[in-house]
């Protein structure tokens, strides 16, 4: 018996991962990320967080997405020209020109032997071509709004989503379910002193920001 092809998705994601971890779905037009699973071996299978039950077709908020302000004014990356490469064939990398400022992107889930811990990181930098400072804010926004435990098929997980601050000094954002024992949970922190902001659920998915304010010298980055 000859199983059948896959369908081809209805969007043309940008993919990453690694041994445990999969990001399989990174839209092409904003550089959000839709959804990232994770394989359990206590739970049999894999564990999703998205930010859409619809994320697959690539319907509602993401899970996170990159935005950037420059000079206290928002430039949605959903209207600016998103130009995408591979590096070394398996590392989505984006470039998106904002007049004078150029943004880069990139996605990779690091592993081997020093990879203790399951993780992806999105690496953000601005490059300034203009001949004055920039005041910049890049973030990343997200949404808790779906959680799945998948073998074959996507089975929705009931309990309530929540996104906290982690605990202690750390800047650190934790997405995670209420229900105990928790299977898996996600924590987002940046690489420097961050601002972080977290939404009332109020009986919709809750929302979350982490933020960094930068400043870009003239033909620096």
């Amino acid at each position: 018996m000859t199983p059948s092809p896959s369908p081809l998705p209805e969007l043309p994601w940008q993919i990453t991962g690694n041994h445990w971890l999969a990001i399989p779905c990174i839209h092409p037009a904003t550089g959000g990320v839709h959804a990232i699973g994770l394989l359990h071996r206590g739970a049999r299978g894999a564990l999703e967080f998205a930010g859409d039950p619809g994320f697959e077709r690539g319907e509602g908020p993401a899970l996170l997405a990159p935005s950037i302000a420059v000079d206290g004014v928002a430039r949605p990356l959903s209207g600016e020209q998103m130009a995408w490469e591979r590096a070394m064939g398996w590392l989505p990398t984006f470039t998106c020109p904002l007049g004078s400022l150029l943004l880069r992107g990139t996605v990779f889930a690091p592993f081997g032997r020093d990879a203790d811990v399951a993780g992806v990181v999105y690496a953000l930098s601005v490059e300034n071509r203009g001949d004055a400072s920039a005041e910049v804010t890049l973030a990343l926004d997200g949404t808790l709004g779906h959680r799945q435990l998948r073998v074959r098929s996507g089975r929705p997980l009931v309990d309530q989503a929540l996104v906290s601050r982690g605990d202690g000094e750390g800047e650190v954002l934790l997405l995670e379910g209420a229900g105990q024992p928790g299977l898996a949970a996600l924590a987002i922190g940046a690489d420097g002193p961050a601002e972080l902001e977290v939404g009332d659920a109020g009986g919709s998915a809750p929302r979350y920001r982490i933020a960094r304010r930068l400043t870009v010298p003239a033909g620096g980055r």
